[in-house]
């Protein structure tokens, strides 16, 4: 797993929320350092426990291979190269494993990220306002499509709030009515604790993970990252 101490390296503040259904997790935040930028990963492998694990090693494994060995360095060829991987490594026989998930590239020097994401939104919080960014609507692996993934890039300023999660969070049963606490509500929680310290949204976010929760099962792995600029 990545230390949040090399993330601070590049954001003045952030706060990791990690809480795996079962010993071993298939939700994996990861990172690397290339060309004095910061690659960072979230992301949702098929399965949770062992057999997610198992996915989540694989993933990172390709994930390093593609930037390390293969010097690719755009998110989105990054992603086109670990859904080939994947396809031709364990989805011959029909299966359709993989992730979803955001791989960002963050440039401290120039403030700007790129990014590409499957079936998943990054948000970023600015002026009092939440920004929902763009995704692809198909997962890292085998799927209905194979189009290229988007590669999406914006300026960041001073201030700005970045959060990437998996679907953990938003798919937990609980409350009054044993519903789903669903992405409006989180939407709603990030906004409303964006002005405090990452630390404090962190100790806030699992309060409200495990109040809503209650005695239900976890449905998910859960995983949420902040980062401020």
């Amino acid at each position: 797993m990545a230390k949040e101490e090399t993330i601070k390296d590049y954001f003045s503040d952030c706060f990791v929320v990690f809480k795996p259904k079962d010993i071993v997790s298939g939700d994996f935040y990861w990172l690397t350092e290339k060309n004095d930028k910061l690659f960072l990963a979230i992301c949702d492998s098929t399965g949770h426990g062992v057999p997610g694990a198992f996915m989540s090693l694989l993933n990172i494994g390709f994930l390093n291979e593609a930037i390390k060995e293969k010097n690719i360095l755009a998110p989105n060829q990054i992603l086109n190269y670990v859904r080939e991987r994947l396809i031709t490594s364990i989805s011959d026989g029909g299966q359709k494993d993989g992730f979803d998930g955001a791989l960002m590239c963050y440039d401290k020097k120039a403030l700007k990220i790129s990014y590409a994401a499957a079936h998943c939104r990054p948000l970023v919080i600015r002026n009092d306002e939440i920004i929902e960014m763009a995704y692809d609507k198909m997962p890292v692996g085998k799927g209905e499509r194979n189009d290229s993934f988007t590669l999406h890039e914006f300026e960041v300023k001073p201030g700005d709030r970045i959060y990437l999660y998996t679907d953990g969070f938003a798919d937990q049963f609980g409350g009054p009515k044993g519903k789903k606490f669903k992405y409006r509500k989180l939407k709603e929680v990030l906004l409303s604790e964006y002005i405090n310290k990452m630390s404090k949204q962190q100790m806030v976010i699992d309060e409200i993970f495990e109040e809503w929760r209650g005695n239900l099962e976890q449905t998910d792995d859960v995983t949420i990252v902040g980062l401020k600029v």
